[in-house]
């Protein structure tokens, strides 16, 4: 299982987002993607996804380049991100039959699967009944991420999948993805949430001024741990020192 990207670039009105990134995934990476707003971060997934479409730069897996309909790798793609919605017309149990079907998920295998997801991040099933758009921010995520899930993909991405979530939903998100991890699949998160991403990740790419700021293991990232994961990114990221008074606070 390898994902390699190869001279990556994107631009938006003049503005360089990504710049000639080179990037290489192994099956067994979880990888914690980080970097200030605007990084680049959502640019470098949706590209990778095919819903921004690159300057320039390919996308080689497993030995073949992506190109087309992608659809060889689609088949073994999980996403989360709040660009690809849960479909807000559909009930929970509509929506997870729909991607199901997308997948081509036998019957049997659909409904041991979407059970077994939704009675671990769901304490009440009632509400598979109604339409997402009656359900919480929380309640979208989750069952987004069940969507995500449901194919077993090699390759699962989530776009800030701790967002919006309690703590108790938060927790179980993370031991679902350690129970997830595996030699052949790969894992990229896409968050701000630092502390959950260093209970799951053994991996940390740092995004910056549309370059790689930093591409390693989470103890090389945290100096042996002798760093927190906030402080370690803050020293990668620092900002330039400003001389403000507010004097008139």
């Amino acid at each position: 299982m390898e994902l390699c990207i190869q001279n990556l670039s994107k631009s938006y009105q003049g503005k360089s987002v990504l710049s000639s990134l080179n990037l290489t995934f192994q099956g067994g990476d979880v990888v914690g993607l980080l970097g200030k707003n605007g990084a680049g971060k959502s640019t470098l997934i949706n590209c990778l996804i095919d819903l921004v479409a690159p300057d320039a730069g390919q996308f080689i897996f497993n030995g073949q380049v992506l190109t087309g309909d992608r659809l060889a790798f689609k088949k073994v793609l999980g996403i989360l991100s709040d660009v690809i919605p849960p479909i807000p017309e559909f009930t929970g149990t509509d929506y997870l039959r729909f991607i199901g079907l997308v997948h081509k998920i036998d019957a049997v295998t659909f409904q041991k699967r979407s059970k077994e997801l939704t009675d671990f991040f769901f304490d009440d099933t009632n509400m598979f009944n109604k339409t997402i758009s009656q359900y919480s921010t929380g309640m979208i995520k989750k069952i987004g991420l069940c969507g995500a899930i449901l194919n077993v993909p090699s390759m699962l991405i989530l776009d800030e999948p701790f967002a919006g979530l309690d703590p108790v939903a938060v927790k179980q998100v993370i031991a679902f993805l350690q129970m997830y991890r595996r030699p052949d699949r790969i894992i990229l998160i896409a968050s701000h949430d630092l502390n959950y991403v260093e209970e799951v990740a053994n991996r940390i790419l740092v995004l910056d001024d549309a370059k790689i700021k930093f591409d390693g293991e989470l103890t090389d990232f945290t100096a042996q741990g002798t760093k927190v994961i906030s402080e370690a990114l803050f020293d990668f990221l620092a900002p330039r020192k400003k001389v403000m008074t507010f004097d008139w606070i």
